[in-house]
């Protein structure tokens, strides 16, 4: 753009400031009117059409609502791979899965041969524990005629040695 008439280029700092600001803003405008004639389309009738506002709305909400190819197919790979990870997933899940139940199934097996063990150790048991109870019985029997027959010798008086015949003791010595 052309500096206007009486200022120069050398000038002082504000001016030449306030001349460079003037112009971008300008600039910017041109653009957006330019931008606007390309998505803006004629209608047959003068008052039909959309004011410069209306079509600059316009855009905007179109660049609020669309997103650009290079972020769509980014999003779209991350998509994809999401999806190849997420089945990968899903795979090694399903292995997992099957391994957990065959091991609860291993669980239940062994649990139930454990009770059975434990039922067989208890019976085994209480026949020991019978036969140990037998034995004690018996032992406390041949204890005490052991001692019932002890306090007949060391009493000769009484008990079998007097009860035995005499001739018959003789016979056998």
């Amino acid at each position: 753009m052309a500096t206007p008439v009486g200022w120069s280029q050398g000038g002082s700092g504000s001016v030449c400031l306030a001349f460079d600001q003037l112009r971008d803003v300008i600039e910017s405008q041109e653009e957006l009117i330019h931008q606007l004639r390309n998505v803006w389309t004629p209608l047959p009738h003068p008052s039909l059409r959309p004011s410069l506002s209306q079509a600059l709305l316009q855009m905007v909400l179109q660049d609020e609502n669309f997103v650009s190819k290079e972020e769509f197919q980014a999003v779209e790979k991350k998509l994809v791979e999401e999806k190849a990870a997420h089945a990968k997933t899903k795979v090694l899940l399903a292995k997992e899965e099957e391994k957990l139940q065959f091991a609860l199934g291993e669980v239940e097996v062994l649990s139930k041969q454990l009770e059975k063990e434990k039922l067989a150790f208890e019976k085994a048991l209480s026949t020991v524990k019978s036969r140990a109870l037998q034995e004690s019985s018996k032992k406390d029997q041949l204890i005490t005629k052991c001692n019932g027959a002890t306090s007949l010798r060391a009493d000769p008086t009484q008990g079998w040695a007097s009860s035995w015949p005499s001739e018959g003791l003789v016979g056998l010595r």
